[in-house]
Order: structure tokens, then sequence, then C-alpha cells
């Protein structure tokens, strides 16, 4: 899987920009504020329909244009295709592949599979739990589409469910609203369990490779759920913790259990990493669900997805910086980075001047 080529039109600064790739190591240098970061993130959104930086979609066209557009060729399941997206700044963005329009983003899922790895992600064991769920729901709409509408159902449920606590906690429709939750929400639960039970997996082996230290992933259920075996068994614990749980949901106005409330606990030599690890310890961990997340991917699909690397070496120390370029074989790399003289020592880079971007 890679990307041989990209069209940028009025996208952030991009008023017109085109560049192409090997499908090996791409190193984008140049000054900061340059527009590195925008290249990924345009490749990022062709893969999952949204920013990595959670930007509004407005924010990512030109300042005093209209919309905005990027079109990548790329070849994906042993396929040459053509992507492109619309930005307008008074509508819905539109998607294509293949010139054929997509309706809903858990369509694009899977086309053209991505790991982002960005300086943000190195807060990853320290930062909030919303953060962890997003990365944990981005890997896994990567390779189940019916995990994508579960969570969008999930939400809009969440959504209702709250708004009817709030104006209305002893309406009796909301029983219905409770059935709705569980449902949904178990389907929610039991994708993210197998995915964390993987991802614990490999991230335990990959940590151990780079450090020779102990790296553990725990799934906190945010229903109160530790017994994964069964979806029925799922079910009904959920709708045990809601029971048990409404009067005060009632009183506070908002649902206070369920995967909204997930999290999942990194722990390094037996020590929950959020308190005990040092920052080294802690970069570590991330580098390794990272690069475990390129594996399952490989395994589940049988390609290797695009690794997508934002500023993040310099992040690291030299160790570090040598497991990731030792271990990038194989895969199709995109790096940006302010110095490219580092990575003379890997052989065969194909280096891209972010000034020449532009037309």
């Amino acid at each position: 899987m890679f990307v041989d080529e990209i069209y940028l039109n009025n996208f952030r600064n991009y008023e017109s920009g085109y560049t192409k790739f090997s499908q090996s190591i791409n190193v984008i240098y140049g000054d900061n504020a340059r527009g590195k970061t925008n290249i990924l993130e345009a490749i990022y959104l062709l893969s999952t329909a949204r920013s990595h930086r959670l930007a509004r979609e407005t924010e990512m066209i030109m300042f005093g244009k209209q919309n905005a557009k990027i079109t990548a060729k790329f070849n994906s399941h042993k396929r040459d295709n053509i992507g492109e997206i619309m930005l307008f700044s008074d509508k819905k963005k539109q998607i294509k592949i293949n010139k054929v329009p997509i309706d809903r983003a858990s369509q694009l899922m899977g086309f053209l599979n991505v790991v982002m790895f960005c300086p943000e992600d190195l807060r990853l064991v320290k930062g909030a739990p919303k953060e962890r769920r997003r990365m944990i729901d981005l890997g896994i709409c990567q390779l189940r589409q019916k995990y994508f509408h579960s969570l969008s159902q999930y939400s809009k449920i969440l959504e209702q469910r709250n708004k009817l606590l709030k104006e209305n906690p002893n309406s009796e429709s909301l029983w219905v609203w409770n059935e709705k939750l569980v449902e949904t929400g178990s389907n929610v639960i039991w994708y993210r369990n197998n995915y964390l039970k993987a991802l614990s997996k490999r991230a335990k082996e990959i940590h151990f490779d780079i450090c020779g230290e102990d790296l553990e992933i725990e799934y906190d259920c945010g229903a109160n759920i530790t017994n994964f075996d069964e979806k029925a068994s799922i079910m009904a614990h959920f709708s045990l913790e809601i029971s048990k749980n409404l009067e005060r949901e009632k009183r506070f106005g908002i649902s206070l259990t369920g995967p909204h409330r997930d999290d999942f606990k990194i722990s390094i030599n037996g020590k929950e990493a959020r308190l005990f690890a040092s920052q080294g310890q802690q970069r570590t961990a991330a580098l390794s669900i990272k690069m475990a997340e390129v594996a399952l991917i490989e395994n589940d699909t049988g390609e290797m997805p695009i690794l997508l690397l934002d500023d993040v070496l310099s992040e690291l120390d030299d160790s570090r910086q040598n497991y990731i370029l030792q271990n990038i074989k194989g895969i199709q790399v995109i790096i940006t980075c302010t110095q490219k003289e580092k990575f003379d020592i890997i052989g065969e880079v194909n280096k891209i001047n972010v000034e020449g971007v532009r037309l």
C-alpha cells in the first residue's frame, strides 16, 4: 500500500501544490511553518475523512477561498486508485474514490490505511482518556467498517439519552434509550476489547525489543465490565450498571456509564506508566503502541499501511530513532523534519524540499 502522488488546491497554505513519493522512505524537509505537516494531514484526510489535528473542515481551506481540493493517486489491495476530497466553506465535503462518490465516511475506511505518529502521540501515556479512545477508534475503524457504524450510532443515542436525562429525567421513554445504549454500546465494548488484546500482545513484544522492559495494556471499561467472553454477558452487565446508576444519572442529567468513559491503562514493569514512568519510558511505550498498530493492520489486511511520522524523530533519543529507522523496511514512510542529513545513514531516501511542493 502506498501513495504515488498528491495534488493540493487551496488546502491550508497550498494554493497549488504537487509532489510525488517513492514506495519506501520519503523525507519532507524544510523550515517550520512552511507546510510539511499539511501534506501529511491531506494524506490522513484521504484515509479517514478527518484531520488528525481535529480541525474543522473550514479551517483546512486556504484563507479567502471558498473550497479546497485534495487529489491523490495511490495503490491498495494491488489496485491503482484515485482519491479525491473537496472541502467547502458552506456545505459538507465530497469524497470520491475512482470517481465514484462516497456517501458515508465508513465506506472510505480500508481503502488507504495509515498510521500517524506525531509529537502529540508522545503524550499518549499521560494524556486524557479521550485521546486514547480516539487512537483505539481510528485503529479499529480502518479494519472493521461495522465498528464505525456502531460507534456513530452509539454517539447519537448517547446524545439523545443525555438530552432526555437533562430535560425530562422521569420520562417513560427513558427505558427505550437505555436498551438502545446497551445494544450499541456492547458492540463498541466488544470490538475495543478484542483490538486492545491484540494491540497489547504486539506492543509488549516491540517494547521488550527496544528496551527490555515489560509493557502491559489493560482495558479499563467505562461500563465496569471485566468479563468479555460473550456479547450476551457484556449486554447483561452493561444493563445492570445502568440500573445501578440510573438515579445518580437523573440527578446529574448525564450518562455516567458506558464506553464513552472507556480508557486503557499502560504499565511498565508492573507499575502504572502514567504515574511512575520517566519521560523516556513513556515515549518508548507510545512508540511501541504505534509500531504495534502497523503490525495489526498488516496482519489483518496482508498489506503494510503507510506510516506518517510528523517531526517525531526530533522528540526521540538516538536509540529510539534507530529502532524506527531500522524497522521501516518494506513499508512506505513519509517523514517530516527540519534536518534531512540524519537520514543519510539508512541508504536511498526520497528527499522532498517543502518549498518545491508549491507550483
